[in-house]
């Protein structure tokens, strides 16, 4: 039997409805990469290239001329190295030094006087995203692209709350990544990391994992994180991490470390990344509103919990609201979490007065408050 690569091989796709005399060339992209070989329709069917379609799927394709066969084959491996390999282009690692009045005073903190993390590229023209807390305080920050080349960046943008930020270099170019539909994250979904962990000289190093919850409140963070068993440790922070398309589902921000406790790494989920963005662009800093309280989670919420009641107002300085009223929905969106609370407010105010049901002494009550735009 004779094996050989196939030159060009097509395979025949039925498109309905179509004209029975319909022709012409065809675009093809998978996953969202568009393949420079195209396709052809004729009488109704479309003829797409096999060998470059298989391939770039992570497939291999072979040839037997002697029983007319093609052989495409596929296994889990061949596919994730496929997909490290392509977003291996548009990560990066970050390094930089602290600033010596972040050192003055809480030197304690840092265990060296440098700092490294991970990013990715998100628009040719030298845009990156990273996590905030990679490039706070730092100075000197250079960017380290996966050939070895260096750049000078500037963080261009920083929103602590978020952990988001975004640094600018001056290369064009680049490989940006493609990003997965938000509604396309699931629990259960085999994702891959990408980062620079422990070292530089680990820059680009993968692993593989799977989400192990959407909309993770905890108490530590803003928003909802997601949830992944994918082994996360010191610099991988700001990478990408990655769906089996190689798109884009979060950035890698945190893990819980300690005896007994094995992975339990968390990510900023699509959602509230397209958010910072776009707040980014248009405002060049994430501007919140603000209805004037402080809160505190039921106490289920602080354990874990699922909660059936509202967040209580700790203190406040509008009229509105009183100290002890238990909060129960944000502009029609329950809040049993000061997580929860958060997030509606990100979802749902637009401009104008915030809709706000509470509970005063056993009383329904509610109000449109005017918030503070900070």
């Amino acid at each position: 039997m004779k094996l050989g690569r196939i030159a060009a091989l097509l395979c025949a796709v039925t498109m309905a409805p179509l004209a029975a005399d319909a022709a012409g060339d065809v675009n093809i992209f998978v996953n969202g990469k568009a393949l420079t070989i195209k396709g052809f329709l004729s009488d109704g069917v479309t003829y797409l290239p096999l060998r470059a379609v298989s391939e770039a799927l992570g497939a291999s394709v072979n040839w037997d001329g002697d029983t007319m066969s093609a052989y495409v084959d596929s296994d889990d491996d061949t596919l994730t190295a496929s997909i490290i390999a392509e977003a291996s282009e548009s990560a990066v690692a970050i390094v930089g030094n602290y600033k010596s009045d972040a050192l003055s005073g809480t030197a304690a903190d840092y265990n060296e006087l440098t700092s490294h993390g991970s990013g990715v590229v998100i628009k040719s023209g030298g845009v990156i995203l990273t996590n905030a807390h990679v490039v706070k305080d730092i100075q000197n920050l250079t960017v380290v692209f996966s050939d070895g080349e260096s750049c000078a960046g500037q963080v261009r943008y920083i929103d602590e709350s978020s952990d988001l930020a975004v640094v600018k270099v001056n290369k064009l170019g680049l490989k940006p990544i493609a990003f997965a539909r938000q509604d396309s994250v699931f629990a259960g979904q085999s994702v891959i990391a990408i980062g620079a962990p422990l070292s530089l000289s680990m820059r680009n190093s993968a692993s593989k994992g799977i989400i192990s919850g959407t909309d993770v409140c905890l108490n530590s963070a803003y928003y909802p994180l997601l949830q992944t068993d994918t082994a996360i440790n010191g610099g991988n922070s700001g990478g990408p991490l990655l769906n089996m398309k190689g798109q884009l589902v979060g950035i890698n921000s945190s893990k819980y470390a300690g005896v007994g406790v094995e992975g339990l790494a968390f990510a900023v989920p699509l959602d509230t990344v397209n958010y910072v963005l776009e707040q980014f662009d248009k405002n060049g800093r994430v501007i919140r509103p603000d209805l004037g309280i402080t809160l505190e989670n039921p106490w289920e919420a602080r354990i874990g919990l699922p909660a059936k009641k509202g967040v209580t107002v700790k203190s406040s300085v509008t009229d509105s609201l009183k100290t002890g009223d238990e909060i129960k929905s944000v502009n029609g969106t329950e809040t049993h979490s000061i997580v929860d609370y958060n997030k509606a407010l990100r979802d749902t105010y637009v401009s104008g007065s915030v809709n706000v049901v509470f509970v005063r002494n056993g009383e329904q009550m509610s109000a449109d408050i005017v918030p503070e735009l900070k």
